[in-house]
């Protein structure tokens, strides 16, 4: 590249580009606000064009390993590759194979891939115990009430005595007539245990009436700021606890011990690698679980590369204190980010609405957090180097998130993020686009949003919610992930069919939900690889293949860019590789 001028020669690159085209008309619009105010123009090629490809590295040496087959790179100087040669956890060489093949010697394993190979996929959002949690507990996800009552009764007569009976992932939406669930349907089959059940969203619980009496919850309890006991007639509550509300259990639900706790996560980052995920955005951890991934990677058990938000106040505290953590054991683990909640979720009516629910039109959602406070952090936060990422759902939590963004000075080069970002105004695109707000967005939200969305928001503003393409057009960096356990599915490949589709990941509804928000492959694929890259400050590692990044990749059954869009949710995940190293081989499994 010409650096003598090297914005206009971006462009002639950009223009020139082989391969599918990223966002075309969203990063052609970014790159021009970015080269306006000023962002370092490595972090835009690398984000944008990526590097030119270097077939063999610098000085490469002998390769420890050569993977040999179909590889779609994503780096559009070099889409398409036939061999990568890897050394010490980097590629040192991709091309062809007769010239990656000059690498090896006696000691060089060679490996055949069986499939297709692209960059690793990411998941941008992710609660990581919490997918280890779902797999051990009741999972009632797409059932309806009389099944899930029905396992209820079943874990009651097989538990002993007044053992608790915890599970989640129900969804009302599958009900007829989708309303929220009472603790008398509860008390009818638990017994003598307590029962707590999780909404799918996290954002809300639902318990019997044991629970209740032991957590002296009643008609005189008040809500907590930033919670809701739901209420039935006479002020009593009718066993749903939405958002902060959810804290006045906490103090009567057996504690989890930090062995169950590493041992969830233990599994939890199995799954993942099962998945084809090489690095997850874990969205909000506390010390004991920064303290548990630092001890997994110092005795080399960590699979997966982990990029952890801090959260709450005892983890802002000391990240505050102490600096940001940026590359632990050679980039496997990151701790540079806060999560921050200013509101609840949209199933359970608790996404902070400017106008009222139109299912409920005495209720706009919860406040989780006061614009002085998230002010505070976030001006501390800029000074000590972290990037602030902030759950916001409803059209006002985002538009409170932006202004107070704006109000405190971040610029692109900060990389704050809208986790969710799923209600914008059409007004509150180009505000993300100029302030250089990145959108943590979850395709997959597209199953759940088509079940009830529409009741809850009215017709006149359901066409603001996961404004896809729109965010894309406006200019805005995306980076997907799936909220799992959160969501419909943690695959990333329900992923890459919902966000290409608009149809959730049971492939409903069948002609889309909103089909003009879909994107394409190559761009579905970008924000679940590129995105998560650049939200993450890894651009330069991950995100493609090219020589001196990460030989981190996920080899998936057919080429998606050949794939109907309709049959892209019947791929498999074939092999998943962190660093050179097999996490996954679908072969052994």
């Amino acid at each position: 590249m010409d650096m003598r001028n090297p914005v206009s020669q971006l462009f002639k690159l950009l223009r020139g580009a082989s391969g599918a085209t990223w966002g075309r008309t969203a990063y052609t619009n970014r790159m021009c606000l970015f080269a306006v105010r000023g962002l370092s123009l490595v972090a835009i090629v690398a984000l944008l064009i990526s590097p030119a490809t270097i077939t063999i590295y610098a000085q490469s040496p002998v390769a420890d390993t050569i993977f040999i087959g179909e590889i779609l790179t994503l780096d559009r100087s070099h889409p398409r590759a036939e061999a990568m040669a890897v050394s010490a956890g980097r590629i040192v060489a991709i091309g062809s194979r007769s010239e990656v093949e000059a690498l090896a010697n006696k000691k060089t394993v060679k490996v055949i891939i069986k499939g297709v190979a692209l960059p690793g996929f990411a998941d941008a959002h992710i609660h990581v115990e919490g997918v280890g949690e779902e797999l051990e507990k009741l999972n009632l996800r797409g059932l309806t009430k009389a099944e899930i009552l029905a396992k209820v009764a079943e874990a009651a007569r097989t538990s002993p005595n007044s053992t608790w009976i915890t599970g989640g992932g129900w969804d009302e939406g599958f009900w007829h007539p989708a309303v929220f669930p009472t603790a008398k349907e509860l008390d009818a089959v638990s017994a003598d245990h307590p029962v707590a059940l999780s909404r799918i969203d996290g954002h809300s619980t639902w318990i019997n009436s044991k629970v209740l009496a032991l957590a002296k919850i009643s008609r005189d309890t008040p809500d907590p700021d930033g919670g809701l006991i739901r209420r039935a007639a006479g002020h009593e509550p009718t066993g749903m606890l939405v958002d902060h509300a959810q804290e006045l259990i906490r103090g009567v639900i057996p504690k989890t011990s930090h062995a169950e706790k590493e041992h969830r996560i233990r599994i939890a980052l199995q799954q993942c690698s099962r998945w084809g995920l090489t690095s997850v955005h874990d969205a909000g951890v506390d010390l004991e679980t920064i303290s548990i991934y630092k001890d997994l990677l110092q005795r080399g058990e960590l699979p997966v590369r982990v990029y952890a938000m801090a959260n709450g106040e005892a983890a802002v505290t000391h990240y505050l204190a102490n600096g940001p953590e940026l590359d632990l054991g050679n980039g496997m683990l990151a701790v540079r980010s806060f999560k921050l909640f200013l509101d609840g979720a949209l199933g359970s009516r608790g996404a902070e609405m400017t106008d009222a629910y139109s299912d409920a039109p005495q209720e706009h959602g919860l406040e989780l957090m006061k614009d002085t406070d998230v002010e505070r952090i976030v001006r501390s936060a800029r000074q000590k180097g972290f990037q602030v990422n902030t759950h916001a759902i409803g059209d006002r939590a985002v538009r409170r998130a932006l202004d107070t963004f704006e109000k405190s000075g971040v610029t692109p080069n900060d990389r704050f993020r809208i986790e969710h970002a799923s209600i914008v105004r059409n007004e509150d695109l180009s505000l993300f686009a100029r302030l250089g707000i990145i959108a943590s967005i979850q395709p997959v939200f597209v199953g759940e949003y088509s079940r009830w969305a529409e009741d809850r928001v009215g017709p006149s503003r359901v066409h603001w919610i996961l404004r896809t393409h729109d965010l894309l057009n406006a200019g805005v960096i995306l980076a997907a992930g799936t909220d799992y356990p959160a969501s419909d599915s943690g695959s990333p490949l329900d992923t890459l069919y919902c966000a290409v589709t608009r149809r959730g990941a049971d492939g409903k509804p069948e002609k889309g939900w909103y089909s003009d928000q879909s994107i394409d492959v190559d761009q579905a694929l970008r924000s679940m690889t590129a995105g998560p890259a650049y939200a993450a400050f890894q651009e330069k590692d991950l995100g493609a293949l090219t020589a001196g990044r990460y030989a981190d990749f996920t080899v998936i059954s057919a080429d998606p860019y050949k794939t109907p869009i309709n049959e892209l949710r019947a791929l498999a995940i074939r092999m998943t590789v962190v660093a050179g190293r097999v996490t996954f081989n679908s072969v052994e499994h």
